[in-house]
């Protein structure tokens, strides 16, 4: 697993040029699209507020492990002592195994009603060598799944879901155990790579969305590190610019 030290990807969408610039605020916005993300100045007054969690990878296998929530370390530990199950990372995906993994996702928002995976970023990262996809099967049957954006910096986690919305081979309980189990091995994985910090990539900054502060549950039990940063985009185009005044 070679890792890219890269903090920006330029691509096309339609007739646009389209930068993505992460976790960095050197970026420059010279493409007709220039999306900010997770910058850690507001670059030009001009970004929103973006909160999330990290954990530093630079810490001991120990110290990561000791500070998640205890019943967490015992799930995990459960499951891969007792469970036979495959964990996998993949990078530099074939389009049409790409293309499956995004449409498993886009099953599971339609079921949850979310919006679906954004394709063409995903595709953007695979072409740059900056996308990972793992995932736990067993009986070679998907339980879970995670999308990333990783480079020498973070481990980013793009999308995490779990299969119960189509299995019945499992309960609820198993797939919860083998959800954090793959953010653990994940996390393992990263660490051995040397990457810097892995990111759940969104804490929810409110109160009235019970099914957003359930997901920040989830995530605290993994660690309580919160950092403030700024997304958004700049539009260098000047049609981009006009339409974006309308709205």
């Amino acid at each position: 697993m070679q890792l890219s030290g890269s903090f920006h990807v330029k691509y096309k969408r339609l007739c646009f040029t389209v930068n993505d610039c992460f976790t960095s605020s050197e970026g420059k916005a010279d493409a007709d699209i220039n999306y900010f993300i997770q910058s850690p100045v507001n670059i030009g007054n001009s970004l929103n507020e973006f909160y999330t969690l990290l954990i530093d990878l630079y810490h001991t296998k120990e110290t990561i492990w000791d500070g998640i929530y205890h019943r967490t370390r015992a799930e995990i530990s459960s499951f891969m002592n007792h469970q036979h199950f495959e964990h996998k990372i993949l990078m530099n995906l074939p389009d049409k195994e790409l293309k499956n993994y995004i449409n498993l996702f886009n099953v599971f928002a339609s079921r949850k009603n979310i919006r679906k995976a954004e394709a063409f970023r995903l595709k953007a990262y695979n072409a740059h060598g900056i996308l990972a996809v793992s995932y736990i099967k067993q009986d070679s049957q998907y339980v879970c799944i995670n999308f990333y954006r990783l480079t020498k910096q973070r481990a980013t986690n793009l999308y995490s879901f779990t299969f119960k919305h189509v299995s019945s081979s499992f309960n609820n309980s198993h797939f919860g155990r083998a959800h954090r189990t793959l953010h653990w091995l994940d996390i393992l994985e990263f660490k051995k790579q040397a990457v810097k910090s892995y990111d759940f990539c969104g804490w929810y900054n409110g109160n009235s969305d019970q099914e957003l502060l359930n997901i920040n549950k989830f995530k605290e039990q993994f660690t309580t590190y919160k950092v403030k940063e700024y997304s958004g985009v700049i539009y260098n185009n000047i049609v981009l610019r006009f339409l974006k005044k309308l709205r």
